[in-house]
């Protein structure tokens, strides 16, 4: 016990200083908190699909933001958000685990300061007389759009996402992007937070009734609003009814093969292609303006300039040319409906198999237009290092079963699974590849640090064009992730006001994840970017889900078993007209222009704490110094 220099009464140890309410008891306010913290962590793994149990959006961050309000002890509540955070996020992207352990609780550790963040700017704001109204909806947002963009970003789980079936709530993501859904509900939730703290005093200052009564006007206006905006955005156009909408008709076809991080990582390669082919066609029979497969399912270098190449450096890998030959000559048969020679392929690859693969019909079928995703290689043979260029890419194939010398390869890449960061990099004149080299070590795919499988990154948005029987239509082919990303499908679809395609193909292979959440969380994150560019969106998905999305966001058809759109043995195709949509779209032309206005606001929030707790604290402890050196 110590004793008060102006008053002279003890004051014991750990007490409240002078002009403070005493804290209340560390276990009683402790286990408040971590209930209510686990209980928004609960409600809110309930909001993503497959449950997608979206009315939660709007109540489930309430108990974390009102013990985040109420608890005194500041270093509780931070520590406290960022291991619920945690929690949440190794819940919710558990389909992770199968992929990369190490990697899945990491990329949890860091999404999980984003928790911190939010506590800290609203109580920053609220220690001001900000009510949460004001401050949470804009926080959240902000911490979304640095989720998406950080460290190449992780735009997965925006609170918007659990709320895609809801079509006349989410058109204002064209004006918005998926941001401005997401700070509609957030609104709720902090309306609903500050009605709780007008009843349940908390210590501190306190925001006025006023702000309440304001905010619940504001948070009703801006929700007819958003509701009138989406039921007028959704009669515009009937996409079923009206055929001038209808543009081409696509066929994308699914297998399942699942994918596993260690070798042999899946199902033969040889039985991979030779299943696809025979699945495809089936659906050629029934003659589409495109065929497409799925995102690099049987894993070949079969860009058109490799297959002319024929000489392979050393560092490409062995018998790669003579595979990768093989997948051109039978894609390029099945494309000009050549069975016959399709089969022949098939043959020759039963005797490296040795197992019996299947064959297509012995008949003819139907020239076709094949979009296939491969892998593509540039070798540089008097390069030092490295000798060759690896792209993930998607290629296509005319009706005569020539393969174009134009391609996409994938512009954004995933760290880890795609590359290694500091691959050849330099820092302030310093070497990094020790660095890369070290990372590669940790890398499943790496084989022990041995393969530089790291690939290198397109730089152009590429455009195809089409001839069907409706005319010429030009799309593009984001692959697998990619569609999760706004600001990268926003500029495939627009140049400033000009629209750059028609509509867009999603190629994935998510295969590596089991039939898991991640399978429906992926088509619903895509859902998004249909509303936000105003453009429609076929998907074909290894493992699925494969299906088709119309620019209202409504998703019109999957591939289908037994009533079930994910799971195991889902194997088929679809083929449905794509829909044609000549609106624009704010969003598409100015892109993240709120997520940008949330973080300049949050920004101040963050700043204002740090000068509050640091530099004012800096400045206290050195006038006392000086009193005390005075004295």
């Amino acid at each position: 016990m110590e004793r008060n220099r102006k008053s002279g009464s003890p004051t014991h140890a750990g007490a409240a200083p002078p002009g403070k309410p005493p804290l209340p008891p560390f276990r009683r306010e402790a286990g408040l908190l971590l209930g209510m913290y686990v209980l928004s962590a609960v409600a809110l793994c309930w909001v993503f699909p497959p449950d997608a149990v979206w009315p939660l959006a709007f109540v489930g961050l309430v108990p974390w933001a009102i013990a985040t309000c109420r608890t005194q002890r500041a270093w509780l509540v931070h520590w406290g958000s960022f291991l619920v955070g945690w929690g949440f996020f190794l819940v919710s992207l558990r389909w992770l685990l199968p992929v990369t352990g190490l990697g899945y609780a990491a990329l949890a550790l860091y999404l999980a300061i984003y928790w911190t963040l939010t506590a800290w700017a609203i109580r920053t704001a609220r220690r001001h007389g900000v009510s949460p109204i004001w401050s949470l909806p804009v926080v959240w947002v902000a911490c979304e759009w640095l989720r998406a963009t950080v460290m190449t970003g992780f735009p997965w789980l925006f609170l918007s996402h659990g709320l895609y079936r809801q079509l006349p709530l989410i058109q204002v993501s064209d004006l918005t992007g998926a941001y401005g859904v997401s700070f509609l509900a957030v609104l709720v939730n902090a309306v609903l937070v500050e009605w709780a703290l007008q009843r349940w005093p908390a210590p501190g200052p306190r925001s006025s009734a006023r702000q309440l009564r304001a905010g619940a006007v504001v948070a009703v206006v801006l929700l007819a609003a958003a509701l009138g905006y989406g039921y007028f955005r959704l009669r515009q156009f009937d996409f079923d009814d009206d055929a001038a909408l209808r543009g081409p008709r696509i066929a994308v076809v699914q297998h399942d093969f699942p994918l596993i991080s260690r070798p042999p990582y899946g199902a033969d390669p040889w039985v991979v292609l030779t299943s696809y082919v025979v699945l495809a066609a089936e659906a050629a029979r029934e003659q589409p303006d495109l065929l497409v497969f799925p995102e690099a399912t049987w894993s070949a270098y079969q860009n058109i300039e490799f297959i002319e190449q024929k000489e392979v450096v050393s560092e490409t890998p062995r018998g790669s040319w003579a595979w990768g030959y093989a997948c051109h000559q039978a894609i390029s048969a099945l494309a000009r409906g050549d069975y016959q020679e399709a089969n022949a392929v098939i043959a020759k690859l039963e005797q490296d198999a040795r197992t019996v693969l299947p064959r297509l019909p012995e008949t003819s079928g139907p020239p076709v237009a094949v979009l296939v995703g491969a892998s593509s290689i540039e070798q540089f043979p008097e390069a030092i290092y490295p000798k060759t260029r690896q792209y993930n890419s998607a290629l296509v194939y005319d009706r005569d079963g020539t393969q174009r010398r134009q391609r996409y390869d994938k512009n954004h890449l995933v760290p880890f699974g795609e590359f290694v960061p500091f691959f050849q990099a330099r820092f302030l004149g310093f070497d990094l590849h020790w660095l890369y080299r070290w990372l590669n070590k940790l890398s499943p795919f790496s084989y022990g640090g041995t393969k530089d499988y790291s690939l290198t990154p397109g730089h152009e948005l590429t455009a195809f064009e089409l001839a069907a029987e409706a005319g010429t239509f030009r799309f593009g082919v984001p692959i697998c992730y990619e569609d999760a990303t706004p600001y990268l499908i926003r500029r495939f679809v627009w140049d400033g006001p000009r629209r750059r395609v028609d509509f867009l193909i999603n190629i994935s292979n998510d295969g590596w994840f089991l039939h898991s959440n991640e399978l429906p969380q992926h088509l619903a994150i895509c859902a998004f970017r249909a509303v936000e560019n105003r453009v429609s969106i076929a998907r074909a998905v290894n493992t699925g889900i494969s299906g088709f999305i119309d620019p209202n966001g409504r998703i019109y058809s999957v591939v289908t078993k037994d009533g079930r759109s994910f799971g195991t043995g889902i194997i088929g195709y679809d083929i449905k007209h794509v829909y044609l949509d000549r609106r624009s779209s704010f969003y598409g032309r100015f892109g993240e222009w709120f997520a940008g206005l949330c973080l300049l606001l949050s920004a101040v929030m963050w700043l204002g704490a740090v000068f509050e707790r640091w530099v004012l604290a800096a400045k206290n402890r050195i006038s006392a110094l000086l009193r005390k050196a005075g004295s």
